[in-house]
């Protein structure tokens, strides 16, 4: 294999991958252990243009993994996205990558896009807010008429006689020790 065969390889059809077989990354390493091997024997003058060789092929093999991967990737999303793509052009290690960053990205894609029925917790906080509420409200009848007041709620109450309200349960606790409202529902209501 010669530097101008892969520059074919890298340069041919750039939207699209050009077949290479199972062991074509092994053939360029081997060539560089060959060059390697070559450089060891070899004289002053031939050792540059042999270091020239090995960068230039280990740079051609770098971008030529980069623009397969960088394919490889696009492929895998556009069958995410449902697409019908030709995996012919793959050997068999991209097409193992393929299978599995398809794999990867539907089931990160299914994580991510997926709604639940109901947001069970934020229905369940939601009901026990509101039960506290109802809990921490009593509903009253006026015994006699006060002056008006603040509640632990901050809202101003003025009770007449014989109204009906409902107060907070710390200010209804505190009327009711003084005879002044009484509960008027009694389902479950401690004071």
């Amino acid at each position: 294999m010669d530097i101008d065969e892969l520059l074919i390889i890298l340069e041919k059809n750039r939207t699209k991958l050009t077949k290479i077989d199972d062991d074509f990354y092994d053939r360029i390493k081997d060539e560089i252990r060959k060059l390697e091997k070559m450089r060891d024997r070899a004289d002053d003058e031939e050792i540059s243009r042999i270091n020239d060789n090995i960068r230039t092929l280990r740079r051609i093999l770098k971008k030529i993994f980069e623009t397969r991967t960088s394919k490889i990737i696009r492929i895998a999303w556009s069958m995410v996205c449902g697409n019908s793509e030709s995996t012919e052009n793959l050997n068999s290690g991209e097409k193992e990558l393929l299978f599995r960053l398809v794999e990867v990205i539907k089931n990160y894609k299914e994580r991510i896009m997926s709604y639940p029925e109901k947001d069970v917790h934020y229905e369940q906080v939601r009901e026990e807010k509101i039960e506290k509420i109802e809990n921490d409200y009593v509903l009253v009848r006026v015994k006699t008429s006060i002056d008006e007041f603040e509640g632990v709620d901050g809202k101003t109450y003025k009770l007449s006689r014989e109204d009906v309200v409902t107060l907070p349960r710390l200010n209804a606790k505190a009327l009711i020790k003084a005879d002044i409202v009484e509960i008027i529902e009694s389902d479950e209501v401690k004071i």
